[in-house]
């Protein structure tokens, strides 16, 4: 069913399995509400036991008192009974029937029922209330003022010559009329995130074990349950922040968060753990975790096991099963390494690897190195380490790498990694990915991409991926990838920088300025955030607002970025200050190193002529460059020559 209705005076929400009348809100447990979902299916007419039992608990051995226990907590809920029964009735000797009919429940009328059971009339107001209607007001007033500007913007851009005198400010004050009205909020679905568990030890030097735990868990639930799961990314971007709970599920688009604390003294642990649904703050689940500190990775792997399963129970959440050849424990949890130093210098590979700042990055591969030379078959160490490698070749991380430089070593340490573990759905994915863009692979690198998204269906930078690739090889069920990639991790910078290229795309190229810059919310100061936000305030003409994120990139940058001065050349001839073509020794550069900048350079500068095109694409292709795959799969570029496209 899903939809929320309204039965009788109470309230029913069904995907966060609540009831709810006036102030009071009780939480039902997922198989008390998918008994309830039965009887409201049958619209009044008796569904039996037998019925019940094979709906809510197929294939399940379950005795008539589990059925006739969630039956109880339905009355509890609806402060009904047996004998005086107003919702739920008992049919003796065959089962139950709802009463009360089924209304479904409107945003609207969502609204007038507020009102009816507010005990204030509308001359006893209170002043919060006065002033919620006069938010309200304003609320309104904005947006005929967002209308107004909106369809003023669409006649300037209906008329070509407009575009011309289509000012800085105008844009502008689109874009702060739509921040004002509608701060980031992603519509929150059924989901999960896994904040970064609290260190509360004297010990700074705990700050890994407490992110490791928290991260361990975040991989087993989504390696083993259905329900989405944000990305690390996203998630642990909170870390530190006193930020409500209800907030944070607004900002993720999520119904529930997981969060907790771990507190190391002497040789024993203490970790809590506690659910939360980001609708009422109400705790789920929780639960306290006293161990002795004996062998860290063992605790880890229990601890680990137990939340993963109680939180399932609490959500009603159903399981990945697991290969055939792997038990269920052995399927959630991996137990990467006995080496503890090694571990530690994974961990602090994996925090400079998940940064935005090409310096920090490229630190990442010598922790992966260490951790390696410690334990040689540390087959995550493998994993990330090929990750690393992956990493330096993407344009727009200010790494000044070649792509053909870098993804062979990947490509050796990904297959290093399956080689040590066979099936590790990381090291899958991405080898798939890395065998399309360095050696065009294409069917088996889609097959690997597949065969690691069956194994874990949450990896968001993966799905991303999958989607960029389906999009450019014209795969129906693209951009459903990308969207799906995106919910995952709304503030990782893979999934919003494809979602904004489908968003321009397809003319919406306000609405990908708007996405690229929330990922600054989190991270104001780092390069590929304001790289991003640079490169898409110029395509719409803000000059002003490029060159300031181009200025906070340097700032984070190698000394010697020519992406930045590529941009900083388009930058200043769009404005009339700088000559027709770079400088002779930035020209040369771009056309030998950067050819990611180059071959986007449309609506800059055109091609001087065939010869210069086809040089251009022949060392793409040579170096690597992931652009040069869309428009290989694209349509022919009218300088080039017919023979050569082909």
């Amino acid at each position: 069913m899903g939809a929320d209705f309204r039965l009788g005076n109470w309230i029913v929400r069904p995907q966060r399995r609540i009831i709810a009348r006036g102030d009071k809100s009780v939480h039902i447990k997922p198989k008390s509400m998918a008994v309830f979902e039965c009887l409201v299916a049958a619209d009044g007419a008796p569904v039996s036991r037998n019925e019940l039992f094979d709906t809510v608990w197929p294939g399940g051995e379950v005795s008539d008192d589990t059925l006739t226990k969630c039956v109880v907590e339905l009355r509890k809920a609806f402060d009904d009974t047996a004998r005086d029964h107003q919702v739920i009735e008992t049919i003796p000797k065959l089962g139950f029937r709802l009463v009360l009919p089924v209304e479904p429940l409107k945003p609207e009328s969502l609204k007038q029922e507020s009102l009816k059971q507010s005990p204030l009339t509308a001359d006893q107001s209170s002043p919060e209330s006065q002033a919620r209607r006069g938010g309200r007001r304003m609320f309104r007033s904005a947006g005929l003022l967002l209308v107004a500007v909106l369809l003023s913007f669409a006649v300037l851009l209906s008329i070509d010559s407009s575009r011309l005198w289509l000012t800085e400010a105008v844009v502008t004050l689109i874009l702060k009329t739509a921040a004002t009205l509608a701060p980031h909020s992603i519509e929150q679905k059924p989901g999960i995130a896994v904040l970064p568990f609290v260190n509360m030890s004297s010990d700074g030097e705990n700050e890994y074990f407490s992110e490791g735990m928290s991260e361990e868990i975040l991989n087993a639930l989504a390696r083993t349950h259905r329900l989405p799961v944000i990305a690390r990314t996203s998630s642990f971007q909170f870390k530190g922040q006193a930020r409500d709970i209800k907030e944070i599920g607004r900002l993720l688009g999520v119904t529930h968060v997981l969060e907790g604390s771990v507190r190391k003294a002497d040789e024993s642990v203490r970790i809590t753990a506690q659910l939360i649904d980001t609708a009422t703050g109400a705790h789920v689940w929780s639960d306290v975790y006293q161990r002795e500190l004996s062998d860290i990775f063992v605790l880890q792997a229990e601890i680990t096991q137990d939340i993963v399963h109680q939180v399932g129970l609490a959500l009603g959440d159903e399981a990945v099963i697991p290969p055939a050849n792997m038990q269920p424990a052995e399927f959630m949890v991996t137990h990467p390494t006995s080496n503890l130093e090694a571990y530690d210098l994974y961990l602090k590979g994996v925090q400079m690897l998940k940064s935005t700042s090409p310096l920090l990055i490229e630190q990442a591969e010598g922790y992966f190195d260490q951790a390696i030379a410690l334990d040689e078959y540390y087959a995550d160490a493998w994993a990330a380490k090929g990750q690393a490698l992956h990493v330096l070749g993407r344009p727009g991380y200010g790494h000044p790498h070649i792509p053909a430089s870098v993804y062979p070593g990947a490509i050796a340490a990904y297959r290093r990694a399956l080689q040590i573990e066979p099936g590790h759905a990381f090291a899958t994915g991405w080898l798939g990915v890395a065998l399309i863009l360095n050696d065009y692979q294409w069917a088996e690198g889609m097959g690997l991409i597949k065969q690691s998204l069956a194994r874990n269906p949450n990896n968001a930078a993966l799905l991303s991926a999958y989607g960029v690739l389906m999009r450019m090889m014209r795969i129906e069920g693209a951009e459903e990838m990308v969207e799906r990639a995106y919910r995952l991790d709304p503030f990782g910078m893979l999934p919003i920088t494809i979602r904004a290229g489908s968003l321009t795309g397809s003319g919406q190229r306000l609405g990908a300025l708007t996405l690229v810059e929330t990922s600054l919310i989190g991270d104001r100061e780092g390069y590929a955030p304001n790289y991003f936000s640079a490169f898409k305030n110029l395509q719409l003409g803000r000059l002003d607002a490029a060159e300031e994120h181009l200025h906070k990139a340097r700032l984070v940058a190698h000394p010697d970025d020519l992406s930045l001065d590529g941009m900083q050349w388009a930058i200043d001839t769009l404005r009339g200050e700088g000559p027709l073509q770079p400088i002779a020794g930035i020209w040369e550069r771009l056309q030998t190193e950067r050819l990611s900048y180059l071959l986007s350079r449309s609506g800059v500068q055109e091609w001087e002529d065939e010869k210069a095109i086809v040089a251009a694409f022949d060392l793409a292709i040579e170096q690597r460059y992931v652009e040069v795959i869309g428009k290989l799969f694209g349509s022919k570029p009218p300088l080039m020559p017919a023979a050569d496209w082909r």
